[in-house]
């Protein structure tokens, strides 16, 4: 299998396993591989009054980083606002950026998903 076919493969469960982790913890799934005009959300997610626009990410170690470039960033900042507007939903609830990175346990001693919540703001 090729290094990208594999890659997508890894991603794709890891968008499952994230949804998954972030239904157990009360957020409610909105919409999966979202694609707007101008780009794709992994995950939106809704919690209370908060909507939140998921950047997944597999990395085979927890340590890894993850955090979107700054060009990813304003591509997916872009598409929540069309996300939003679409939806009509700018004046009903307050929104963030969250990284979910999903990384392979080890033995189980390494927590295989971590959350990052309010990991990036569009202003920036």
């Amino acid at each position: 299998m090729s290094d990208r076919r594999q890659s997508e493969r890894h991603g794709r469960g890891a968008e499952t396993l994230a949804m998954i982790y972030l239904r157990l913890i009360g957020y409610r799934i909105l919409a999966h591989r979202w694609r707007g005009h101008s780009g794709e959300i992994d995950v939106v997610a809704r919690r209370r009054r908060v909507i939140v626009f998921c950047e997944v990410k597999f990395r085979r170690r927890s340590d890894d980083g993850g955090v979107p470039s700054l060009q990813q960033r304003h591509r997916i900042c872009r598409a929540a606002e069309e996300f939003i507007s679409r939806r009509g939903l700018a004046r009903e609830y307050e929104w963030r950026f969250d990284l979910v990175q999903i990384s392979p346990p080890f033995g189980g001693s390494i927590n295989p998903v971590r959350h990052l919540k309010d990991a990036w703001r569009c202003d920036a």
